[in-house]
């Protein structure tokens, strides 16, 4: 049998920064926009809930502590992204070993009206019927 060839030093130091962004740190969804009127900044933290775009100003005391926040929930993402990669080529390295195929079901030949059409059978143009006399 194949050895896994899953990197764990890499899905260690993942697995520690998420850790280490949920329990230590805090992470707040969305993007910080910058508006600036006249020679004023305006800072809104902008996210969607249900289908709808909420926006939330953010004063400019605290502007650097919501980028920060913001960043943290993307890196969040990021990681996130990694761990289903890692996990998927684990799958499928798991599956492959158990089936001896590199795919999880095998392909299906095609069904219905449209696979005998490819084929070059049956089908019916307009105004021609199937049934003959």
């Amino acid at each position: 049998m194949k050895k896994r060839t899953l990197d764990l030093a890499g899905y260690k130091a993942t697995v520690s920064r998420l850790r280490t962004l949920l329990l230590r740190e805090r992470v707040v969804s969305g993007t910080l926009n910058v508006q600036t009127v006249g020679n004023a900044k305006r800072y809104t933290l902008t996210d969607k809930a249900g289908g709808k775009t909420r926006c939330l100003y953010v004063p400019v005391s605290m502007e650097a502590e919501v980028r920060r926040l913001a960043e943290n929930w993307r890196e969040l993402k990021s990681l996130m992204l990694e761990m289903s990669e890692w996990t998927r080529r684990d799958l499928v390295e798991r599956i492959t070993a158990l089936t001896g195929r590199r795919t999880a079901r095998p392909k299906k030949a095609p069904k219905g009206r449209k696979a005998g059409r490819a084929a070059g059978q049956g089908g019916t143009r307009r105004g021609e019927s199937r049934r003959k006399g």
